[in-house]
């Protein structure tokens, strides 16, 4: 997202334009689109509202995981990128920066699990695609690709944090001198940004204000000091936590998200989730792992309860919008499966493995390339989150929460201690 909240609406209505007349020069895409919106109505009217329903497997993780990547692969651009989205109107984006920089980690640990070598050499044609566009103060730019970085270039502090997440990934695989080079020009930089407080404000920040998703920058900052050694980091890393800590609330409610002409997507308040969870555990802070669990487990319930969890909520979790945001829905299942991993408590994992179930059968297993695999913005598809794409950063967290499903499950066997999980109540 980009632009200010004065030219929104003349900016949305040229984005509806543009993409509306994509049919027009791609009329075959009619049919997939109309395809997609009939399927969408038919299982939004039918679909059975109860948790039991995803109780048995019907769709193998392993299936789906496959070809979610093998979506992601295909949404590789010829400069190595990956696409923001594919649009049952336009086709396929530009190559997008951030989202290339964090689905390197995706890559690499779907190689782990499965062997499979083209997604190395996705992932490292990824990197090096990234790090042609650091500018020269050590940050990315925003937005889609829209050519060479230059000085004249607008750095951003988020893009620059969820590329950072990549970038030190492929040094821990690579071990490669200018990889980590880049990455301490980016930490630098972002520790050069922040502010006293510990968020991030300014002209760098979406929309010039502070946000507490940037708990995702936090992450990659936490992330950096581990492989460098360098604690500089980690201590920016806490001074953010700490920031966003401020503004967890006694319901679980994380204020400070502060989207201006925008409503508080699940997809934002599980960033601020994940970020404060995974910088918890890699700076070994009780605290914040506490606040997110608190968090979680109301979103849990209103999971369990509703077998739907909205895709935009008011303050204090009310007020929920009817569509579902998948792509928040697969982060909370990556949360839920971080917090049993934590605290072996395992209501977190069976919410999460029907979470899993219920995304598996919202994957398409028919049409043409950009839709087989492919991760809606919203279901149904012309819901007010990305509507009418599918979305690579949908693809990136629901094979995380694959990959860590198969990780902890069968690890959970291993212990002896597996048995059916029955339906949650």
């Amino acid at each position: 997202m980009n632009g200010s909240n004065d030219n929104a609406v003349p900016g949305k209505l040229f984005k509806a334009m543009t993409e509306a007349t994509g049919l027009l020069r791609r009329p075959q895409r009619a049919l997939p689109l109309i395809q997609r919106l009939v399927s969408d109505k038919l299982h939004s009217t039918f679909e059975q509202r109860h948790l039991c329903s995803y109780t048995t497997t019907k769709r193998p993780s392993g299936d789906a995981l496959n070809s979610l990547l093998r979506w992601i692969i295909d949404a590789q651009r010829p400069d190595g990128g990956i696409a923001a989205y594919y649009s049952l109107l336009t086709g396929y984006s530009q190559s997008y920066p951030e989202v290339t920089g964090y689905i390197v980690p995706t890559l690499y640990d779907f190689a782990r699990a499965t062997g499979d070598d083209r997604a190395v050499s996705v992932a490292e044609s990824a990197t090096r695609w990234l790090l042609s566009l650091q500018i020269p103060t050590g940050a990315f730019p925003g937005g889609l690709h829209r050519g060479p970085a230059t000085h004249e270039s607008q750095p951003s502090v988020f893009n620059t944090g969820q590329i950072l997440q990549g970038v030190v990934r492929a040094h821990v695989e690579t071990n490669r001198p200018e990889i980590l080079q880049a990455a301490v020009a980016a930490g630098d930089w972002l520790i050069k940004v922040q502010q006293p407080d510990g968020s991030w404000s300014g002209p760098a920040a979406y929309q010039n204000a502070a946000h507490t998703y940037y708990s995702m920058v936090a992450r990659a900052l936490a992330e950096l000091s581990d492989d460098s050694g360098d604690r500089q980091y980690g201590f920016a890393a806490e001074r953010n936590l700490d920031w966003v800590l401020s503004h967890f609330r006694p319901s679980g409610w994380i204020d400070g998200i502060d989207l201006q002409g925008h409503p508080n997507y699940l997809h934002f308040i599980a960033y601020v989730l994940q970020g404060v969870l995974e910088c918890g555990i890699l700076r070994q802070r009780n605290d914040a792992i506490e606040a997110v669990a608190k968090s979680s487990w109301v979103l849990l319930r209103k999971f369990e309860t509703n077998k739907f969890l909205p895709g935009a909520f008011e303050s204090d979790f009310k007020n929920g919008q009817h569509f579902t945001c998948l792509t928040g829905n697969a982060q909370m299942s990556c949360v839920w499966l971080r917090l049993f991993e934590v605290t072996g408590d395992l209501r977190y994992l069976n919410t999460a493995l029907k979470m899993n179930e219920m995304l598996k059968q919202l994957i398409p297993t028919r049409g043409g390339r950009g839709i087989v695999g492919g991760v809606s913005g919203s279901h149904p598809i012309w819901g007010r989150y990305q509507p009418l794409r599918y979305i690579s950063w949908g693809n990136k967290f629901f094979a995380d929460a694959l990959l860590l499903e198969e990780r902890l499950t069968l690890a959970f066997a291993a212990s002896g201690a597996f048995e059916a999980l029955r339906c949650a109540s």
